[in-house]
């Protein structure tokens, strides 16, 4: 019969087992979309992030706003289909972990002797592709920064592991990618209420209407239930991409949505946009824009 372990060698080995366990509790604490399974009717931090990471990876969850709903259900089983999982709508190990390394992938930790175009040809992008995703004025890179790498095209600036919208320029950019008949969603930065809209025109801005009645309930109550041409800082997610932007709240001039409670379009601007009228960048809208870009995400 084996002896009992003493006093003085059990004690060395409790110690190993409590140091061990402390470590695993850590990393499932650590863990962005928390220890239980994630699904229509959560709440809270943990679907902000899963909302967040869905949507950086092209899955549109229809707004960043910490509620577990039918548009988040919606891109958690398009996503789990892309990547043969069960598609449940539920977010349980297999998801998150999936979900964990897809996040991973995109980006990249330089090393010595790394350069932007090495990097790039690595990965199957360009070097302006990966200068313009992480807002990089020239080609230098230093070992350590972290880097987002673009499947294609641009995306979600990275800063250190944490996601901001993009300050991207109307001109160059967003206009191609929000193109006029899009759908976005629109969240507020103040309030984090968010709706959705369609851009119906314009060409130095977006003119955009509320899609439904309950999408103008929704952006009147951003403005304290009256119409205001006061600038608001605001996030367009569209065609997955999240941009930093300015709107107005007053109903004007043509509209093309007749049900929906606002008889007129009202203004989206992003950086470097101008007014129809003036034809002017308006820095009102461009400082609330710069407001929307600090923000995380």
């Amino acid at each position: 019969m084996p002896k009992k372990l003493s006093r003085k060698l059990l004690a060395p080995v409790l110690l190993i087992l409590f140091t061990f366990s402390g470590v695993i509790n850590l990393s499932a604490a650590d863990n962005p979309y928390g220890l239980d399974n994630l699904r229509l009717g959560s709440r809270g931090t943990y679907v902000q992030n899963l909302q967040r990471d869905l949507t950086f990876l092209g899955y549109d969850t229809k707004g960043v706003d910490g509620i577990f709903g039918s548009n988040t259900y919606s891109a958690v089983v398009r996503f789990q289909r892309d990547h043969n999982l069960y598609p449940d709508g539920i977010v349980g190990r297999q998801t998150k972990e999936v979900l964990s390394r897809k996040i991973a992938a995109r980006t990249y930790t330089v090393r010595a002797g790394d350069t932007l175009y090495k990097i790039s040809l690595k990965y199957g992008t360009s070097v302006n592709a990966v200068k313009q995703a992480n807002n990089l004025k020239s080609d230098m890179i230093y070992p350590g920064q972290v880097l987002l790498i673009p499947s294609s095209g641009t995306t979600t600036p990275s800063r250190g592991g944490i996601r901001y919208p993009e300050a991207a320029d109307w001109w160059t950019d967003v206009q191609y990618v929000f193109t006029r008949g899009s759908i976005a969603t629109v969240t507020d930065v103040d309030t984090g209420i968010s709706y959705q809209v369609r851009r119906k025109g314009g060409t130095n801005h977006a003119d955009c209407e509320p899609l439904t009645k309950a999408d103008t309930a929704k952006m009147k109550q951003i403005y304290g239930g009256q119409w205001s041409w006061a600038r608001r800082a605001v996030i367009v997610s569209v065609n997955g991409r999240v941009f930093a932007a300015s709107q107005n709240g007053m109903p004007h001039g043509l509209y093309d949505i007749y049900d929906n409670n606002f008889d007129g379009h009202f203004c989206i601007h992003f950086k470097n946009s101008r007014t129809h009228g003036t034809n002017r960048v308006d820095e009102a809208h461009q400082a609330a824009v710069m407001k929307a870009a600090g923000y995380r995400i």
